[in-house]
C-alpha cells in the first residue's frame, strides 16, 4: 500500500520557470529607487515571498529607508505582472501530474506569494484545475521557511504530514517542508544550482526524473 497520499507543490521556480522574471522585477524596483546596479542576477531570496525579501533588503540599503515594505511589494508585484508573458511551465510537469492523478494521489499547491498575484498566474496558464486546494502566503501567520503553509495545506486535504511529499526548489521551501514533518523533493533549476540541499530527501534535475514509483522509494 502506498505510504503517501498527497504531493504539495511550490509554484515559483518549481512548476514555473520564472525566477529570472522575479529577478528582473526586483531589479526594476531597485532602479526606480536609484540603487546602483546589482552584482547578483537575483537580488531577492527565492521561496520566502516578496514581503520578507523587502524587509531584509530595506535593512541593507539606505536608499529604501523611507519607502514602506507595502509600497515596495506593490511595485514589485506590478513589475512582475507586466512581465508574466515571459513565465513558462517547466517541462514534464503535466506528465508527472497526470501520473499522480492516475495513482489516486491528491495534488495541492502551497506558495508564499499573495493570492492576487498567484491567481493571475494560474489564470494566464490555465493551472487552477490541476490542484485539489491552493494555499497562499496571506493564509498563514508565517511564510516559508516556517512550516505553516505546508501544515495548513495538509489539513485542507485531510492528510497527515507523514502522508505528504513536498516538491520544492528553494532552501526556504525545503526547510519548511522538513519542519512540517514531510518528505521533500528538490527540482534543480537555473538559480539553485549552487544551493545546498543535503537536507532534502531527493534532488532531481527535472520533472521527467519523477514518477509515483520514485516517490514510493522515499517512504
Amino acid at each position: 500500500m502506498r505510504k503517501y497520499s498527497a504531493v504539495l507543490f511550490d509554484l515559483d521556480g518549481t512548476i514555473l520557470e520564472n525566477e529570472d522574471v522575479y529577478g528582473k522585477a526586483f531589479a526594476a524596483v531597485f532602479n526606480k529607487h536609484k540603487i546602483p546596479p546589482l552584482d547578483s542576477e537575483y537580488p531577492h531570496t527565492p521561496g520566502i515571498g516578496m514581503e520578507a525579501n523587502w524587509k531584509a533588503l530595506k535593512e541593507k540599503y539606505d536608499e529604501l529607508r523611507d519607502v514602506s515594505v507595502v509600497q515596495l511589494v506593490h511595485e514589485t508585484q506590478g513589475e512582475y505582472h507586466d512581465r508574466m508573458r515571459d513565465v513558462v511551465i517547466r517541462p514534464g510537469f503535466f506528465e508527472f501530474h497526470q501520473a499522480l492523478i492516475d495513482e489516486g494521489v491528491v495534488v495541492a499547491l502551497a506558495t508564499s506569494n499573495d493570492w492576487w498575484l498567484v491567481e493571475d498566474e494560474l489564470d494566464d496558464l490555465d493551472l487552477h484545475r490541476y490542484f485539489e486546494t491552493i494555499t497562499t502566503g496571506e493564509e498563514v501567520y508565517e511564510r516559508k521557511p516556517a512550516p505553516d503553509i505546508f501544515i495548513l495545506t495538509a489539513r485542507k486535504i485531510h492528510a497527515e504530514p507523514e502522508e505528504c511529499i513536498v516538491v520544492e526548489d528553494s532552501p526556504a521551501g525545503v526547510k519548511a517542508g522538513k519542519e512540517a514533518g514531510m518528505k521533500v523533493v528538490v527540482i534543480r533549476n537555473s538559480h539553485n544550482d549552487k544551493d545546498d540541499f543535503s537536507n532534502a530527501d531527493l534532488v532531481v534535475e527535472g520533472f521527467y526524473d519523477l514518477n509515483p514509483q520514485v516517490l514510493d522509494s522515499l517512504c
